[in-house]
């Protein structure tokens, strides 16, 4: 959560990052003529299948090479691991060696020719996009409810009472590198992980998985002196809220990948399943929540795509059932200048289209739908001071997002550049939105935060794009109250809040005296009225 504080050619952006960042510059002798069109897990094998005009140089043979994510250029390389003539079509094979020290399942592959004794990129880079085919478990997906809530497990035991859908909790890595006693042994090394912090989570999951939720897992990474190395090398700074992931140095990106695939193995199935994986929080607002340091959207997009790719390919290499998601927060258009922080249709577009150069993959996208401002419980009605700024509509220009505009998020999902590999929208849900029963600035109270959940669930699970909406939260959380003066809970450590009674039941049928009480409140006679059942 957070309070609200020029448009780019991506077409344009992308080759400059693509030539910096994969190093074909403009001083490369060989004009990139060759697409890698797929690049997929085949029995034991890697099969990768181009097409596109031979370039004039060359010894008439193609050489495909594997870059690990951590890895930016050929250079001066030699150790090439397919080959195939070079022609318009083009087939390489190459051994896959899964779960083996020369594993390929987080690398991209590229294809060069020999010119002058240096080996030169002629295509794009695609990594596998099937890592699914080499996973054991293949978990079911869930669906109770839409609804959902950050989870407590402390109370836990009450979500299957309050019909509860999707349970989200977080994840840090970095707390698993911080001591030992859990061994895991993948790509040819073991890994000791926390033994304690393992733990927490097998009761953590088995308790959400155990009442019948959609266990949603937020992925992200805190700033820890004996964890260091897991956070970009740009990005050790101390102070932020999370850290954008290490994939710069094989020493760290092995083991994020060892630990994700630990985590998606260990939890799909004796110690309940997380079948929802979000990978980082409101990433398009890097400082504070994904910081890299004070990097271009651009590099941004370009860096949480590679981090992206390893978690997926850890997730979906175990477990083929589950699904995995970006984050955004609510500021669609909205940028004030403020170094590392970009509108999320800028990050989301970006990241796209990195995404798609380099092999498209079945990615979700999860957002964050505050109010405008955040402790603005009536968000169907704004502070005079936020009115005159012309936050929010219904087109794609739409600075924000609230519970009352959702759909210029699912319009844009249904462009054809963000489409997924099927052809199909995007699985898109609700993370975190919440509402606050008290606060200082914008009086309000418990019935009023209970008007504004049963509003902003109906207005949202009205979205048929939207799979899940997930209320933040079960209980209030002190830091939130000190700080943004947010006590978004259905309930307090002690007693339930008038919004508890009304989330269980507001989305059962003819339930009128837990939902028809907010519409006073909101200013209407009638949910058929407002366009709603």
């Amino acid at each position: 959560m957070k309070k609200i504080i020029k448009k780019l050619s991506i077409g344009f952006a992308i080759l400059v990052v693509l030539a910096s960042v994969a190093g074909l510059s403009a001083k490369a002798a060989v004009a990139i003529t060759v697409t890698i069109n797929q690049c997929t897990i085949s029995g034991s094998d890697v099969t990768v299948v181009t097409s596109g005009v031979v370039p004039a140089v060359g010894n008439g043979t193609y050489y495909l090479f594997e870059l690990k994510p951590y890895q930016n250029v050929v250079g001066s390389r030699t150790d090439y691991c397919a080959t195939a003539p070079a022609a318009s079509t083009a087939v390489f094979t190459t051994p896959l060696n899964y779960n083996t020290s020369t594993s390929k399942l987080y690398s991209r592959f590229v294809v060069t020719v020999l010119s002058n004794g240096v080996y030169v990129p002629v295509s794009n880079e695609m990594y596998i996009t099937n890592p699914e085919a080499v996973s054991t478990k293949a978990t079911g997906y869930p669906v109770r409810s839409k609804k959902g809530l950050t989870a407590d497990w402390r109370f836990s035991d009450e979500l299957a009472h309050l019909g509860t859908g999707f349970a989200s909790y977080e994840l840090d890595v970095s707390r698993f590198f911080t001591g030992g006693g859990i061994n895991y042994t993948y790509n040819g090394k073991t890994y000791s992980f926390n033994a304690s912090i393992v733990r927490e989570y097998d009761i953590v999951c088995s308790k959400l998985a155990g009442q019948g939720c959609n266990v949603v897992m937020i992925i992200k990474n805190s700033y820890i002196p004996a964890a260091l190395d897991m956070i970009a090398p740009t990005g050790r700074v101390a102070g932020k809220n999370c850290y954008a992931f290490n994939v710069d140095e094989q020493a760290a990106t092995e083991k994020l990948e060892a630990l994700i695939s630990f985590l998606a193995n260990r939890y799909s199935g004796a110690y309940g399943t997380i079948h929802t994986w979000i990978i980082g929080n409101e990433v398009n607002t890097s400082n504070p929540w994904h910081y890299m340091g004070n990097v271009s959207a651009d590099m941004l997009a370009y860096h949480y795509a590679k981090e992206f790719r390893v978690c997926y390919n850890a997730i979906k290499s175990q477990n083929s059932g589950a699904r995995v998601f970006i984050s955004l927060d609510q500021r669609w258009n909205f940028e004030d200048g403020t170094p590392a922080q970009f509108g999320a249709k800028k990050i989301l577009d970006l990241f796209a289209s990195y995404v798609n150069i380099n092999g498209n993959i079945d990615w979700g996208v999860s957002f964050h739908p505050y109010p405008a401002p955040l402790y603005n419980c009536t968000f169907w009605t704004m502070p005079a001071s936020y009115a005159r700024m012309n936050l929010i509509d219904h087109t794609d220009n739409s600075k924000f997002l609230n519970p009352t505009n959702t759909d210029v998020l699912t319009n844009h999902l249904k462009l054809p550049t963000l489409m997924s590999p099927s052809g199909t929208v995007r699985h898109c849900i609700i993370s975190e939105m919440g509402f606050t029963s008290s606060n200082k600035q914008i009086p309000t109270n418990e019935l009023t935060q209970a008007a504004a959940i049963v509003y902003a669930y109906k207005l949202t699970s009205s979205n048929p794009i939207i799979e899940g909406i997930i209320f933040h939260r079960q209980v209030d959380h002190a830091s939130e109250i000190a700080g943004d003066g947010m006590a978004v809970g259905i309930r307090t450590e002690t007693s339930i809040k008038y919004s508890y009674g009304v989330f269980a039941n507001m989305d059962k049928g003819n339930t009128p005296q837990y939902t028809d009480f907010a519409l006073p409140i909101i200013g209407a006679t009638s949910w058929a009225q407002l366009g709603l059942n």
